[in-house]
């Protein structure tokens, strides 16, 4: 599937509802990257903790991270254009790119990652797929897979200082390994 269209994407405004701040992404939002297949860790709740909503990071790769860069390149335009509308103050344009977390991730040693969000259950479950795309359950390791994901660009979250992208998984089709000795 082709990256995001962004030209039938629209930021909304800034929602507050408890501690967290959002704004909708409203479009084309869906984005299918053809080689994002191995997932780092197993999805887990922030510190560890056992929860319906995790993070998920995938091993990345030039093209997805380029697909994904095109979308935040174009969420830092026009949040830079009004800045007050969405963060609540003035900015210029490099304070905002100073403030923007990607969901293009660099580790201390230069291995990239993407990083999403997905659902265990609820409303809004991840759907897992087999290879002759039949609905299976969620897979109990998920490092021991191979997954092709669908994300959803959902909005932006806001915090005090930083912002980013909310890209939630919301499809994977799920192919079964098994552990092989390194020996």
């Amino acid at each position: 599937m082709a990256p995001f269209q962004t030209s039938s994407l629209t930021l909304g405004n800034i929602v507050a509802s408890g501690k967290a701040k959002t704004v909708p992404l409203t479009g084309d939002c869906v984005w299918t990257p053809s080689d994002l297949t191995k997932v780092l860790w197993q999805p887990k709740g922030f510190n560890g903790e056992d929860t319906n909503r995790v993070a998920i990071s995938f091993t990345s790769s030039p093209e997805a991270e380029q697909e994904l860069l095109l979308l935040e390149q174009w969420i830092l335009d026009v949040v830079g254009k009004e800045p007050k509308r969405f963060l609540g103050q003035e900015l210029t344009p490099a304070q905002v790119k100073e403030r923007f977390v990607s969901a293009v991730k660099v580790s201390e040693k230069g291995y990239k990652t993407i990083r999403a969000k997905m659902n265990f259950s609820g409303r809004q479950q991840v759907k897992c797929w087999d290879e002759s795309k039949r609905p299976r359950d969620l897979p109990e390791d998920w490092t021991m897979c191979t997954v092709a994901p669908r994300f959803q660009a959902k909005g932006l979250w806001v915090a005090n200082k930083d912002f980013g992208l909310i890209l939630e998984m919301t499809d994977a089709m799920v192919t079964e390994g098994s552990a092989e000795c390194p020996f």
